[in-house]
């Protein structure tokens, strides 16, 4: 008898390349008698291998606490952080300085991240001396060039200071300092918005192009929803420290479950009117965003919702998912 073929068991999912659980950052208001802001209020996410994360809200929501706190530049009050299977947090002295080349940074203003005394070439070298990633100052400044070279600029500009170079030029630089030492995951916090837009298509397709060569994972931090739609395989929408709506790029601008993110949509400038009228209803907002330091009860986003109703100020909606990993914070989501 002939035996039944054996079906080979599925692959198990790929671990993401950082997981957070649960961060929550509170930072006192000076002045305030005791009176604090908690940037982050219990904020979980993954970010998956070779893929993009972005993560959108308006000002002050949390989204570069996220960042700084991925970055270890600060830590957080509580929750944890997994980078490539391994408790982030837990690294400290040499085994910190080692890993801190695994996770690197393009900040939004690239004059401001650069030394205005160093060359651009300095700039790159240093990250490889500091990682002993290059032999020699021979050896710097030769793989210096060919860096520039990976993000579109002349090898001669390694020559010039930042002041020399447009914002583009600049920022490129920035990108060839933080691909130097080889990252796994690269924190963009609005790595973009300083930019003309034509040179922020130019440095999103430049981070793409990279992506695919580098297999470099991003956190995607913009106010751009356009960049964020062009780039992004996931989106988390922010709202006062918490991640209100989680999606696949494609469901979160075409399906948005939360009135704050169709309201965000909403606002977004479409060049086409024609595509305009076509697109999703207006979302309208009434109020300010409340005070970071007196939350209202229940929902936080409850004072300007359209829809808001009596369980809206009672109880705080989790962050439920609905189908497909589309999860939302919203008692009367859809």
């Amino acid at each position: 008898m002939t035996e039944a073929p054996v079906t080979p068991a599925l692959a198990p999912p790929a671990a993401p390349v950082v997981e957070v659980r649960d961060l929550v950052k509170s930072y006192r208001v000076r002045g305030g008698r005791g009176l604090a802001v908690r940037a982050l209020d219990g904020v979980s996410l993954a970010v998956g291998d070779r893929s993009t994360y972005g993560l959108v809200g308006e000002s002050g929501c949390g989204k570069t606490t996220l960042g700084r706190l991925l970055l270890r530049l600060e830590r957080p009050d509580s929750g944890q952080i997994t980078f490539d299977g391994q408790d982030w947090l837990a690294k400290r002295g040499e085994r910190l300085r080692v890993a801190r080349k695994d996770i690197q940074a393009v900040f939004q203003d690239p004059l401001g991240s650069l030394d205005p005394r160093r060359t651009a070439g300095y700039a790159i070298g240093e990250a490889l001396r500091a990682h002993g990633l290059a032999a020699g100052k021979g050896g710097r400044e030769q793989r210096a060039a060919e860096l520039l070279a990976q993000v579109g600029l002349a090898p001669e500009l390694a020559r010039r200071h930042p002041g020399e170079l447009s914002g583009g030029q600049r920022q490129r630089v920035t990108i060839a300092r933080a691909i130097a030492v080889q990252p796994k995951f690269v924190v963009c916090d609005e790595a973009t918005s300083a930019l003309d837009v034509s040179v922020q298509a130019q440095i999103i397709n430049l981070l793409i192009d990279l992506q695919e060569s580098l297999g470099v994972s991003y956190l995607f931090i913009s106010h751009s929803l356009a960049a964020v739609r062009h780039v992004a395989d996931r989106v988390g929408v922010m709202y006062l420290g918490r991640i209100v709506e989680e999606a696949t790029a494609g469901r979160i601008f075409t399906a948005p479950q939360h009135p704050y993110t169709r309201a965000l949509l909403a606002a977004a400038p479409v060049p086409d009117p024609a595509a305009a009228r076509k697109g999703l209803p207006a979302g309208h907002l009434g109020g300010e965003v409340p005070s970071a330091t007196s939350l209202p009860s229940g929902c936080r986003f409850r004072l300007r919702c359209p829809r808001a109703e009596a369980i809206c100020a009672a109880q705080e909606p989790p962050l439920a998912e609905l189908a497909d990993g589309h999860a939302v914070a919203c008692h009367f989501p859809g």
